[in-house]
């Protein structure tokens, strides 16, 4: 089984095919919301579609512009078993008052996936640093960092925290992505695309299916069979959203 751990295939650019691009492949797809409007369009989804699991959140971008939609998707995350996508955006949010907003809510949420034991995945770009002291708070949440871009020394890190890292299918032509996966353990690795962007080729729209890319590199890179890494991904997967008995 293949699972995209991170995706948005609730925006417009599926509308002409989404029935076929959720069907293309044997796959488990997480739909990240990050706003109300795709909260809800997420758990629309998730109700339509077998292998789609809803992940609700609140984009760290849109602290600037979203903030009065804060609590109603708080509201809904009871209604999902994931908590994504949240996070810390400091490429594109530069103010301190911003930021320090983006960290109160990460918090928020993270109580919560403490509270419901609920596993979260996080958006992390630029804020790093904040993000390593937040979650060492929080030492009972099971945590994926999506699309990873930082360093060995950063993922292994993460690793020691509890973590794992998701990689995309850019990393086709990210040397650094590719690094990381070549130096860190299988046991700590998820596959996702977040569709339609972070494709395999620039400005393609990405697709879940489109994980066999990231399966075939990470076999490349590690020397093993892809039919392996397919079957531990899925397995460490498992265990995010169940734990260990499961997935063992």
């Amino acid at each position: 089984m293949l699972v995209d751990s991170h995706a948005h295939i609730d925006v417009e650019d599926f509308d002409m095919d989404r029935d076929f691009i959720v069907n293309e492949c044997r796959i488990l797809i997480v739909n990240a919301g990050v706003d109300l409007k795709s909260n809800l369009k997420t758990l629309e989804l998730a109700k339509k579609y077998s292998n789609i699991i809803p992940a609700i959140g609140f984009h760290p971008e849109f602290v600037k512009d979203k903030i009065n939609e804060l609590d109603k998707c708080i509201e809904l995350v009871r209604y999902a078993n994931i908590i994504s996508e949240v996070g810390l955006d400091y490429f594109w949010i530069k103010e301190n008052e911003l930021r320090r907003k983006q960290i109160d809510i990460l918090e928020r949420f993270l109580q919560i996936a403490e509270r419901e034991e609920k596993p979260i995945i996080i958006h992390i770009r630029g804020g790093m640093k904040d993000f390593l002291e937040i979650i060492t708070s929080f030492k009972k949440v099971k945590f994926v960092i999506h699309s990873f871009e930082g360093s060995v020394k950063i993922a292994n890190k993460i690793i020691e925290l509890g973590g794992l890292i998701s990689i995309p299918p850019i990393i086709v032509r990210d040397k650094d992505r590719q690094m990381v996966v070549k130096e860190i353990p299988l046991d700590f690795i998820l596959t996702e695309t977040d569709s339609p962007f972070m494709g395999p080729e620039k400005m393609s729209r990405n697709k879940p299916c489109n994980v066999k890319v990231v399966i075939k590199q990470i076999s490349q890179l590690k020397r093993v069979e892809e039919k392996e890494v397919e079957e531990k991904i899925y397995k460490n997967f498992l265990y995010l959203i169940y734990g260990p008995l499961t997935a063992s």
